[in-house]
């Protein structure tokens, strides 16, 4: 009996669950086209380390220099701690020149968004959301040279130059990160009709 009164209910105020439907849709796509626009920036290292070993002056195999590439896969690890540490990120910022974002020290560790495609790989992405593109961009390439530096600093500590790593970054990519007009008009399209449909229901068991 209920469910034929609230069927008959909602056929009778339709318009009241469409009005509904629209004022929840029109206010998601307000609020959703006052958001200010952010932007996706990252780039892309190659860690390498030259062998020190030569497979002309050596009669056994040395796996197409699979240990040096390695080695460079466990100093890609390395650099994503860094990635991954708010003092170093706090510096990061600095160098950029941009003002550090009001968080706590805890989100500094997820200001990056760090990449490994695998254990073994010497190859690392990161990237951020950011606001302003330019800042986005900056913060980039000073994540970039901030980590060569760090390495350069490993390298020093090497006499063998031979042995020293190289990091090669590439030139940041900055993406304009779309809004959910869609999916925000979606959930306030389903949100209204379950609230209508509340309403709908109390109304019916009176």
């Amino acid at each position: 009996m209920i469910a034929t009164q609230f069927f008959a209910s909602a056929k009778k105020n339709w318009l009241r669950i469409l009005f509904c439907v629209v004022l929840f849709v029109g206010i998601a796509l307000f609020v959703t086209w006052r958001l200010p626009q952010t932007c996706d920036a990252g780039s892309t290292l190659t860690v390498s380390r030259s062998n020190t070993i030569k497979q002309e002056n050596v009669d056994y195999y040395l796996y197409d220099n699979y240990y040096s590439i390695q080695s460079g896969a466990f100093l890609a690890d390395n650099i994503a701690g860094w990635l991954a540490s708010p003092p170093i990120v706090a510096s990061i910022y600095q160098k950029a020149s941009v003002n550090l974002p009001e968080t706590n020290y805890n989100a500094l560790s997820k200001q990056f968004l760090v990449k490994k495609l695998s254990q073994n790989s010497n190859v690392i992405s990161f990237s951020l959301n950011w606001g302003s593109q330019d800042e986005a961009i900056q913060l980039v390439k000073a994540a970039n040279k901030y980590i060569t530096e760090l390495v350069e600093e490993i390298n020093a500590d090497q006499k063998d130059v031979s042995a020293h790593y190289t990091v090669n970054a590439s030139e940041p990519v900055v993406i304009a990160v779309k809004k959910g007009y869609i999916i925000n008009s979606l959930i306030a399209a389903i949100l209204a009709l379950i609230i209508s449909g509340l309403s709908l229901l109390y109304t019916s068991k009176e």
